[in-house]
């Protein structure tokens, strides 16, 4: 199953819910990944205000 991309937070997932904030507005359209391991040290996820460790759309349409 391809994945998706939630369009508040841009977390990617196989469900039908985003497992990061439970939002129902997801899309197949997104392009660009980061995965973040730890982002409280990472520059990369403060700059795009991620907090959680996951995987991430860059841009969701």
């Amino acid at each position: 199953m391809r994945e998706l991309a939630c369009r508040k937070c841009k977390t990617l997932t196989t469900e039908k819910t985003c497992p990061n904030d439970g939002s129902t507005e997801l899309s197949k359209e997104w392009s660009g990944l980061i995965i973040v391991i730890n982002p409280d040290r990472s520059q990369v996820a403060k700059t795009l205000g991620i907090t959680k460790q996951g995987r991430y759309a860059l841009k969701v349409s």
